[in-house]
Order: structure tokens, then C-alpha cells, then sequence
């Protein structure tokens, strides 16, 4: 029995670690409107799923006073490695959220 307690609790943690999502900082050279969104925002998140030749991803953007979630986009691998944020968020709504800023 007291094993059978001990197995359960370490089943139970193990699980809660699997749910965690990774984080990895990317770093990246793009240039404006990208870099200057960056800097200016208090969190930018880049959420993607990596496939064979593929990356699905979206660009979650939070300031002070609101947060936007952008849209699911599919690029290519190589594209995604390359330039990350301008894979996954367009030069015309990166201008548009900063201006809003």
C-alpha cells in the first residue's frame, strides 16, 4: 500500500511536468517594424508547431493595456529559421499594432 501511494504521487508530478510548454527565446535581426515592436511591447510570444518541411505558428503580442492574438499561419522551415516574427506576422499588421502602441 505504501508503495502504491508513493507510485501514484510520482505518476501525478510526472504528469503535470509533460503539460508544460517549452520556452525557447529566439533571437532575431529583422529589422523594423519588427524590432522596434519588440522593444516596445512587454511580451511577444511565438507560438509554433514544427512539421517535416513546415512550422504552424501565430504571434501573441501583449502591452500594458490590451493583448492581440494573431492568426495561425503555415510557412516553410527554412523560412521560420531564418526570420521567425516575419514568418508569422505580416509587415502590414506589425505596423498596425505599433501604431497603436
Amino acid at each position: 500500500m505504501k508503495y502504491l501511494i508513493i507510485l501514484l504521487l510520482l505518476c501525478a508530478s510526472s504528469f503535470s511536468y509533460a503539460n508544460q510548454p517549452v520556452i525557447t527565446q529566439l533571437d532575431t535581426d529583422e529589422g523594423y517594424p519588427y524590432k522596434n515592436l519588440i522593444q516596445k511591447v512587454e511580451r511577444v510570444e511565438i507560438r509554433y508547431v514544427e512539421n517535416t518541411n513546415s512550422v504552424t505558428c501565430k504571434v501573441n503580442v501583449q502591452t500594458l493595456h490590451n493583448q492581440y492574438m494573431g492568426k495561425e499561419h503555415t510557412v516553410s522551415a527554412k523560412l521560420f529559421a531564418k526570420r521567425p516574427m516575419a514568418a508569422c506576422l505580416t509587415r502590414k499588421k506589425a505596423k498596425q499594432i505599433l501604431y497603436m502602441l
